[in-house]
Order: structure tokens, then sequence, then C-alpha cells
């Protein structure tokens, strides 16, 4: 049974006519009365009753003919709805970005051009930890998280699709109230008598070592470690003069006069990555990764 058929069918229930059938659809009466003939024999039953003076649906074709109807115009309502989301016509997108991170340095641009290339489409944004991003991509909650790439260690590989599209360093940040603060020449082995504050292992595992890859990679270990449940809980510990840690520099603001944040060279940069479902068949979520472009690293 095809499409085809199936529009034949309906022509010639709606007019009950063969010939002002096969007009309507621009091709020849034999070839009208081939495809209703075909399917017939497919399906088993007998459409139409046919006269010399007239054509009427048969019961099962009374049948057919509104169920049909109903199906040819779902079909044509969901090939306008792909046609619309194919031209972003329509359309929501659910993005979820890291806590602390200065979205400003990527976000509003981002946007700015997917509005301009698709104006009716929908936008939210929510900020979450590490665990709250993962816990609402996984559940559809949000269709695109956007967050630092070692957390993708806390992600199924096969559940997710990833994509890099911002860099940034890491820098060690310290209390100004700590002696090592006023150091005119801080030197990041005199860490070794300081508390570490890494974000727990049980909220991402990727943070964690990421840290403590930082403290090995300048070959020291911490005098301890404490765990914080958020990068904003995370700050504050450090704030209060609690330890040190390693944190993006695009998540530090440029306003928090408690912390001193001191740049180092001995460790790889950090990715920003948009991660989003692999089944999940939004179609806004191509547009809005289409306009990620990565930096070179």
């Amino acid at each position: 049974m095809t499409i085809f058929q199936i529009q034949c069918f309906l022509s010639v229930a709606e007019t009950l006519n063969f010939t002002e059938a096969a007009n309507r659809l621009f091709i020849a009466q034999s070839s009208l009365s081939r495809n209703i003939s075909h399917l017939e024999t497919e399906i088993g039953l007998t459409l139409f009753i046919r006269t010399k003076k007239y054509v009427r649906l048969t019961p099962s074709g009374t049948v057919l003919y509104s169920e049909f109807s109903k199906l040819l115009k779902l079909g044509e309502y969901a090939l306008e709805k792909a046609r619309n989301a194919e031209l972003g016509e329509t359309g929501n997108l659910r993005l979820g970005v890291l806590e602390t991170q200065r979205s400003e340095n990527f976000l509003p641009a981002l946007l700015l051009q997917l509005r301009r290339d698709h104006p009716n489409i929908k936008i939210d944004i929510i900020s979450g930890t590490f665990r709250e991003l993962r816990k609402e991509i996984l559940s559809n909650e949000i269709d695109i998280a956007l967050t630092l790439g070692f957390d993708m260690e806390d992600f199924n590989p096969e559940e997710v699709v990833f994509q890099p599209f911002f860099q940034s360093h890491p820098k060690c940040v310290i209390s100004r109230s700590n002696p090592l603060a006023a150091q005119p020449d801080f030197d990041l082995s005199a860490l070794s008598s300081e508390t570490m504050v890494a974000i727990s292992p049980e909220v991402s595992k990727g943070a964690y070592h990421n840290i403590v890859q930082f403290c090995e990679r300048h070959g020291f270990q911490p005098a301890g470690v404490i765990y914080a449940n958020s990068i904003q809980d995370l700050l504050l510990k450090v704030e209060a003069g609690l330890g040190f840690s390693v944190l993006d520099e695009n998540c530090i603001s440029d306003s928090n006069t408690s912390i001193l944040s001191i740049p180092f060279y001995r460790t790889d940069p950090l990715n920003l990555v948009a991660i989003w479902k692999r089944n999940n068949l939004n179609p806004v979520i191509p547009l809005f990764t289409n306009l990620l472009i990565p930096e070179d690293i």
C-alpha cells in the first residue's frame, strides 16, 4: 500500500467519479483504476460498488475513507512541522549553564545569532552544579548543558554527545587573608602546607581528579582536603581562608576582591563543552550546536 494508492482512493471517494478523480490527480483513468484495484487486492477489501450508473463506497470503504483522511492530514501536519523545524521557525531550547560561569564571554553572541536566524525559537536558561546538569540532561529536563569538559568522566559516553567550544585556563585561588597571598613571588610548592578545597568526587569525579592532577604536576601533596558540593560552595570556603583551590578562570569574577587568583603554566587549558543526550531529537539542538565554533587548541 502506497501513499499514492491512498490518494487515488480518497480522490474517488470524494468525487464518486473515476473520470473526475483522474483529472484531479492528473493521471489517466486506467492508471487510477489500476491503483484502486491493487489497493483492494492488497488489503483484501472491496472499497467501491461500481455500476454503469454510479460509484458508491462500501461499508469498509466508508470506514477507510474516514481514517485515511485523518491519516493524510496527520502526515501533512507532520511534514509541515518538520519543514518548520528545518527552517527554525518554531521550537524550544532549554540550556543549562554551569554555575558561576561568566557566560557573557560566550553565550550572548551565540543566542543573538540563533535569534537572528530563527526568531520564533523560544529559549530558556538555567544555572546548575555539575551534578544537577548531569541529572537534568539525562532526565530530558534540559536539552544542552554548557559545562567543563572534564565532567564527561561522569557521563556514559554512549548516552551523550559533546562538543568543545570555548577555552580558558586554570588558576590557583587563595584567600587574600592567607599570608602566602602577600608574598611577591608566590611559589606554588608552598601550597604543600595548605589544605586543598576540592569538588567532592561524589559530585564530579572529573573536577576532583583535575585538581589532584594539578598538585601532582606541580610536585606536591596538600596537607589535607576538604570537599565542596558546588563551585559556589568551594569559593565560599576559599574566601573564608579554609584552603586553596584550582578553578577555571572563566568562573572567577573580577569583582571578587577577597581572593587572589594566580595563573600557572604547567597545566593543560580547560575546555567548556556543550553536552546533549544522544537520543534527544529536539530539532533546535543542531541549530544551536552548529553555531558553536571551537577555539584553536
